[in-house]
């Protein structure tokens, strides 16, 4: 395995882009300085943690541990989606699946044909890029939906009350919904 050094010099550059933000915060008024720096403390504590795990997973190159890996950046990422759902139940869980099942899929046809190894210097790394893409899908997907059933409450109420079920009451959102997804100029 490569090792990096990150230099003193690295590490002064990477904190002036910090200062920067906290500079215009100050001038700005914004009284975000506080934010700003117990941000930067979280985040470096996450990656130093994240840094020694995934090297410890690396070093022991067992598919079993990357597997866990994946299944964990994929809990995270749909743990994360959810949080965009007010008006759906169980958004955690049809988020999960469908997460897991998309990156799942995806890096079977990138093992199966070759293209990455099942290594979990590979398969770690793209697993949480796809599910980094999935999230964002996912969210936005949480966000348009809560959205319609705002807008179009009066006549999902209405439905609703004229003895509709729930699923049928909704239909229209959701299926205006799913074609923005597949569309998304439409």
């Amino acid at each position: 395995m490569n090792e990096h050094n990150i230099t003193n010099e690295s590490l002064a550059l990477s904190m002036m882009l910090v200062v920067v933000a906290i500079l215009i915060s100050h001038k700005e008024k914004l009284a975000l300085e506080k934010d700003i720096l117990w941000s930067v403390a979280r985040a470096v504590i996450q990656l130093v943690i994240v840094g020694y795990v995934l090297k410890y997973i690396f070093g022991v190159n067992h598919a079993i541990l990357t597997l866990l890996m994946v299944l964990f950046i994929c809990f995270n990422a749909a743990y994360n989606a959810q949080k965009r759902s007010k008006y759906i139940d169980k958004a955690f869980t049809s988020s999960f699946i469908a997460i897991t099942t998309g990156a799942g899929l995806t890096l079977a046809v990138l093992v199966l044909s070759g293209s990455i190894e099942f290594t979990p210097m590979q398969v770690i790394p793209i697993s949480g890029m796809i599910a980094g893409n999935a999230m964002v899908a996912v969210g936005l997907c949480y966000n348009n939906l809560g959205q319609r059933f705002s807008s179009e409450q009066q006549q999902i109420q209405e439905k609703l009350q004229s003895g509709r079920n729930a699923e049928n009451g909704v239909c229209g959102a959701y299926s205006r919904q799913y074609s923005r997804v597949a569309d998304p100029d439409h």
